[in-house]
């Protein structure tokens, strides 16, 4: 066998192969926070290598394996076959139990559910990334003292430069399955900016430029680093 260690949207993936190559990939693990999943999929004739796919997710790991099966099914497009279980996306419960067909009574259900993801926390952080103080109830300015203004630069399509000042802070937020249990959990960070004018190849037109808006802010950076990497990869159309 062969193994290939891979990240998938920031995910730690663990790949496995077959020595005999017309086999193809025959399992792979993903470690990262996933909803409960438990599924099995069978191949459309879309699929190169026919194997039927089982799929199980236990919160932070989900394991997948195969094995051969000949059976196929026209794909109708979906590059997917015939699926039975189900999934949590979101706030919703997926059900599966044959093959979709992108058409409507397909055989697949979304759940609602609307005590999932419930919003427990709004943090506002000093420019280091620890948290300044739990926002209250009605509370949605921040405080001036985590506030910090700097100079921004963007250049537009035409080589023109515009000079702004970008007042910015830090703030994060925080959502649970169940508020009384520490996890699953799901935690966003973004600073948000203030542009002193506006920004963008709209600018002083009658739709107007940008002036304002939110980014990642991702962990290890500072809130000026975060915005330094806006400035250099950002598009205002």
């Amino acid at each position: 066998m062969r193994f290939k260690v891979e990240t998938e949207r920031r995910r730690l993936m663990l790949r496995c192969w077959s020595k005999d190559y017309r086999q193809g990939e025959i399992a792979y693990a993903v470690l990262g926070l996933r909803g409960p999943r438990l599924e099995i999929e069978f191949p459309s004739d879309w699929h190169e290598h026919r194997r039927a796919w089982i799929r199980l997710g236990v919160g932070l790991l989900s394991v997948s394996f195969s094995f051969p099966w000949r059976r196929t099914v026209p794909d109708q497009g979906q590059c997917s076959g015939p699926t039975y279980g189900f999934y949590f996306f979101e706030d919703h419960l997926v059900l599966q139990w044959g093959k979709t067909t992108g058409r409507r009574g397909d055989p697949q259900k979304f759940i609602n559910m609307p005590w999932a993801w419930e919003h427990v926390r709004h943090s506002y952080l000093h420019s280091n990334g620890t948290v300044h103080h739990n926002a209250l109830n009605g509370e949605y300015e921040a405080p001036p003292e985590t506030k910090e203004a700097h100079p921004y630069i963007y250049v537009l399509r035409d080589r023109t430069i515009q000079h702004r000042t970008a007042t910015i802070n830090g703030e994060e937020r925080e959502w649970r399955w169940f508020k009384w249990l520490p996890w699953p959990r799901k935690v966003s960070r973004t600073i948000n900016i203030e542009f002193d004018q506006e920004v963008g190849e709209r600018t002083g037109s009658w739709k107007g430029g940008t002036t304002g808006c939110g980014y990642e802010w991702k962990r290890g950076e500072t809130m000026v680093q975060a915005l330094r990497r806006m400035e250099r990869q950002r598009e205002f159309r």
